[in-house]
Parts: C-alpha cells; structure tokens; sequence
C-alpha cells in the first residue's frame, strides 16, 4: 500500500484536529498539521510529537508571506510533496442578516474563507504536482449551496462558502489536465466551537466518513461538491 502525505490546516481543533488524530492512527500516512501557533495549540502538538510520521507548521491562512515561509521550512526538513490537501480552516460568524453584517466582517470571512484558501492552494502547488494523487479537498458546507439555500441566517458564511465552491471547480478546470482531483466537501454539522454544542454529529462520526471518502477520490471525481459520504450535492 502506497504511503501518502497529507497536509491539514486548522488542525489544532475541531474537524482538523480529528482528521490528523484519525489519519496518525491508522497509521499508514505521514501528516503535516497546520496551526496559527504552535505555542497556543498543545493538543494537537502532544498528537504530533507521539507520531514519527507527522509533523506540525504553523501558518495563518490570511498571510502569504507566512505560508511562503512554511513551505520553504518543509523544503528544508526533507518534505518533497504533498499528495492531499485538506483545506479545513474557516471562519463563521454570528447570525445577523445580510444587511446587518459589517463590511470588515464579510471581508474576513472571504479573506479567511476564499483567499486564505486559494493562497494555500498557490504556495503549496509546487509540492502537489510532485504529488502522487494530487487531491484538494476544500472543506465547504451545505449553507454553500446556492440551489438548497433555505435563506439560514448565516448569509456571509454563506456566501464565502458558494465562494469557495467556485474556487473549487475553477481549478479543477484549471488543472484538470494536469492530474489534479479538486473537490468541495460538506463535513455535515458538526459539535465544533463552529457548528456549536447543537450540531448533531461528534468530529468522530463526519471524520471517519470525510476520511473514507477522501481515501477514495480519483480524478474522475475532479471538480465535485459533495457531502461526507462522496455523494454529490448541487451547487
């Protein structure tokens, strides 16, 4: 069986932090964790620190130059490729209507939800096209479908989430022909800090359907949105 490396942002909590802790345990794949900082985020480094097979970076997803500088330090402690990114970091809001929420507060979301996403994908392409599978995975959400939108009281998460979306296919086009499988994925709502005590599903139950399904990707589902299960959602 082939050995992949995966690299995961905002794995110090919630839906990251429980794919890293899933991925080290099956045992077969080394794992990069990203944190804003390392000194903040003991859980996940604890996790790390356990593992010979993985390793922890600290990056914030809104800063080029910090992320240009996390690739370079990977470089240098032998890190050649990535064959899956997880795109998992995000931000959310509180429920306001459109009309309530403030312009720095929607220029967040999009900075954190949409660039900071696309700014990962274009600093670490170089180490995924020397990757194997070459797969992206966007963590999304069902409030980004625009055809299932029910008008749910979160509109700028929403929005930056259709967002991602499109960011999603557009460089599935893009790179298509390049072996590339990019996919926007809906982890379901989940017991989070984000998704709240509410939320139906534990990180335990999303990520072990997230990480099946992921494992099974190929080319054939560039450019999909679906949920956990691999099941396609409209967008």
């Amino acid at each position: 069986m082939s050995r992949y490396t995966y690299l995961v942002t905002g794995a110090n909590r919630g839906i990251g932090f429980e794919i890293v802790r899933q991925l080290l345990a099956e045992g077969k794949h080394d794992v990069i964790a990203v944190v804003r900082s390392i000194a903040t985020a003991s859980p996940i480094k604890a996790l790390v620190d356990e593992s010979k097979a993985s390793k922890i970076v600290e990056f914030d997803i809104t800063d080029r130059l910090s992320i240009k500088k996390a690739v370079k330090d990977l470089k240098a402690k032998g890190v050649d490729k990535v064959d899956i990114l997880i795109n998992n970091a995000g931000a959310i809001h509180e429920l306001v209507a459109m009309e309530a929420l403030e312009d720095s507060e929607f220029e967040r979301l999009l900075r954190t939800n949409v660039v900071g996403a696309n700014s990962v994908i274009s600093e670490f392409m170089p180490l995924l096209q020397h990757g194997h599978r070459k797969v992206v995975v966007n963590i999304s959400s069902g409030l980004g479908s625009i055809s299932m939108n029910t008008g749910y009281a979160s509109g700028g998460y929403n929005v930056s989430k259709a967002a991602l979306n499109m960011l999603t296919k557009q460089y599935a086009v893009e790179k298509a022909a390049s072996g590339f499988t990019f996919i926007a994925l809906d982890p379901g709502w989940v017991q989070t800090d984000m998704g709240g005590k509410s939320a139906p599903l534990s990180p335990n139950e999303s990520v072990s359907a997230i990480v099946s399904t992921v494992s099974q990707l190929t080319p054939k589902d560039n450019g999909k949105y679906m949920n956990r299960f691999g099941e396609t959602l409209p967008f």
